[in-house]
């Protein structure tokens, strides 16, 4: 392998990714820190992070299929 050529392959970037920051609102608490209103006896702050999980994992799978076949961009060495 040269050594001037990169490790890993080269990044790939789409409007598809900004979808991935939708599960880091989980880390937001301030947001839904609240006992109202109430969802089978759970408070707001519980059964909304048990929602975002299939959210994470929906968006997640939305850009893994949306960006699997976007080529790297164009003039980049890719090492192989």
């Amino acid at each position: 392998m040269p050594s001037g050529s990169p490790t890993h392959p080269a990044r790939r970037w789409s409007s598809w990714n900004l979808l991935l920051l939708v599960p880091l609102l989980v880390l937001v608490t301030p947001l839904y820190n609240s006992d109202k209103p109430r969802l089978f006896g759970f408070p707001f702050f519980y059964w909304l992070q048990f929602l975002f999980i299939p959210l994470g994992v929906i968006c997640v799978a939305v850009v893994y299929h949306k960006t699997k076949n976007v080529s790297p961009p164009v003039g980049r060495d890719t090492g192989g």
